[in-house]
């Protein structure tokens, strides 16, 4: 009888720890927790870190933001959300600059990028970066944060307008 108390009272134990464990991991793991980890390794411009944060299918394309971040500098990052969009979540990431490096010219051209990135769950409570589903999103924002921070610069300006002229 002693025994079969001390057996139940252990396995209670283990049951609550493996609840207190699970519980700890899901919330260290929820979409706000993850994008702003990926925030932060943006800001740092910490390639590994951004590389336990994606799908395995997408640690090649995390190289490919990576040199895309590298050409902007003086840069900061914020989570300013968690969406849902069309059945998946989608973490937005603001994304400020003050200079773009192409090649060896870096030009003064200060703008803010709303990135979105789309979050799926991985392994049961995990949840990872799809930069699959992201590229699409994310090309249609840089495009027209570039534009934007174009317009708001007049030397680039009239270097366009010198172009259009002839």
């Amino acid at each position: 009888m002693r025994q079969g108390k001390a057996v139940a009272t252990v396995l209670g134990l283990i049951l609550v720890v493996a609840v207190i464990v699970l519980v700890y991991v899901a919330f260290m793991n929820s979409p706000q927790k993850v994008a702003q980890r990926w925030s932060d390794a943006i800001v740092r411009q910490d390639e590994t870190a951004m590389k336990k944060l994606v799908l395995p299918k997408d640690k090649e394309r995390v190289s490919n933001l990576f040199r895309f971040a590298n050409m902007l500098s003086g840069i900061s990052a914020q989570v300013t959300g968690i969406e849902d969009q069309q059945g998946q979540k989608v973490a937005k990431i603001s994304i400020k600059f003050s200079q773009v490096k192409i090649g060896n010219t870096t030009v003064n051209l200060s703008g803010n990028l709303n990135m979105p990135f789309v979050l799926t769950r991985d392994k049961v409570i995990l949840w990872r970066f799809d930069l699959e589903k992201s590229e699409p999103l994310i090309r249609k924002e840089a495009e027209r944060a570039i534009w934007e921070a174009v317009r708001g610069n007049p030397a680039l300006q009239q270097l366009l307008q010198f172009f259009r002229l002839r």
